[in-house]
């Protein structure tokens, strides 16, 4: 059946181990213990493709080469992940590229996003915010930890303002200037993990008590819109 279905790369069943040979892929990568990844588009990008002149088009940064993962002991980890998207069906091996986490300060990092040239990751730290211009050698351009931190968890970024998570709640961080970030609010939430942040509206996923859903459209004043537990 295997052998019989060779050219239908879109089939999958148990019989089947995947779609492609390992022979010819390797869509993995090792670190000690990741926790997160993220990419700085969700769109899939060729670096390094052949720009036609007429076009006009400004040269390809490298951070759209890699993905960025977060790892516990590691720190950050960066991944080559562009071998997927040169059109060469015959060197899909993801290599890992560099690793940074100078004097520890990535330790337990739990949480990554990526927004323009920054990776912003929670750890032991807090808040660490790292410079990925040259995504071969990070720099930490900025922390936020204690006491406006208290173990934050998640992160995401939305125009000039980051969301987490902590064990207090919700924290909205003024980052219009990326280099000194300002704790801008807070809203007490008792069991805050994950959230996800779209135009006027937080969902930050409240333990026991369900979903809540925050009013963010004015950034700095954060206000409960709704707790929604589907009646227990």
């Amino acid at each position: 059946l295997q052998v019989a279905t060779a050219d239908t790369k879109g089939f999958s069943e148990r019989v089947v181990p995947a779609p492609v040979s390992p022979i010819g892929q390797q869509a993995y990568a090792d670190t000690e213990y990741a926790t997160g990844v993220a990419l700085p588009t969700n769109m899939m990008v060729e670096y390094g493709r052949v720009q036609n002149p007429e076009n006009l088009e400004q040269p390809m940064s490298p951070i759209y080469k890699y993905a960025y993962v977060s790892d516990r002991f590691e720190g950050l980890v960066v991944v080559d992940v562009n071998v997927l998207a040169d059109r060469d069906p015959r060197n899909n091996f993801l290599e890992r590229v560099a690793a940074f986490n100078p004097d520890g300060i990535l330790n337990g990092a739990r949480y990554i996003t990526v927004a323009g040239n920054f990776a912003y990751i929670t750890c032991d730290r807090g808040l660490v915010i790292v410079g990925i211009e040259d995504p071969l050698a990070p720099r930490v351009v900025a922390e936020l930890g204690a006491p406006d931190l208290i173990d934050p968890f998640a992160v995401t970024i939305q125009f000039r303002y980051a969301f987490l998570t902590d064990k207090e709640g919700l924290k909205v961080v003024d980052i219009t200037d990326v280099a000194r970030p300002r704790l801008a609010a807070r809203l007490r939430l008792d069991e805050a993990h994950d959230l996800y942040v779209a135009r006027t509206y937080a969902y930050v996923a409240n333990g026991s008590k369900g979903l809540a859903i925050v009013d963010v459209e004015r950034p700095e004043k954060p206000t409960l819109y709704m707790a929604y537990d589907a009646g227990g």
